[in-house]
């Protein structure tokens, strides 16, 4: 197995608690667990960027350099948006204020959730 599947399965376990973590979001907005869960459960995908971009002959580390690699490759569509997903990851591990965290916690319930079950289902065509 290559590094690029054990990351994509990774990834797709990652996704299942995120849809868990969403649904239970939408049920009760005021869990803290629940929160954690969906801060920490939507990590990887720029990690599957990047180990596809290794396996076709892009090297790239930083998180910001691989979405806009990705982005250049049409291996994501929305660039900004992917930005954005990482710019909140970086930012509400520090974040104190709850408008703010809400904001990003509807943003990774909403358009981030559904970003990622898109790219869930792109990825399964090149998993196998």
């Amino acid at each position: 197995m290559t590094r690029l599947q054990e990351r994509i399965e990774s990834f797709n376990r990652a996704f299942e608690i995120l849809s868990e973590a969403v649904n239970a979001y939408k049920n009760n907005c005021m869990n803290i667990l629940t929160h954690m869960a969906l801060i920490q459960s939507f990590e990887l995908a720029w990690k599957v960027l990047k180990d596809y971009l290794d396996e076709n002959g892009v090297k790239v580390y930083l998180p910001k350099e691989v979405i806009k690699e990705a982005f250049s490759f049409e291996v994501i569509s929305n660039g900004q948006l992917w930005i954005d997903m990482l710019n909140a990851r970086n930012s509400i591990s520090h974040e104190y204020n709850l408008d703010k965290v809400n904001s990003i916690l509807m943003n990774i319930s909403g358009e981030y959730f559904q970003e990622l079950l898109q790219f869930k289902a792109y990825i399964r065509e090149f998993h196998s």
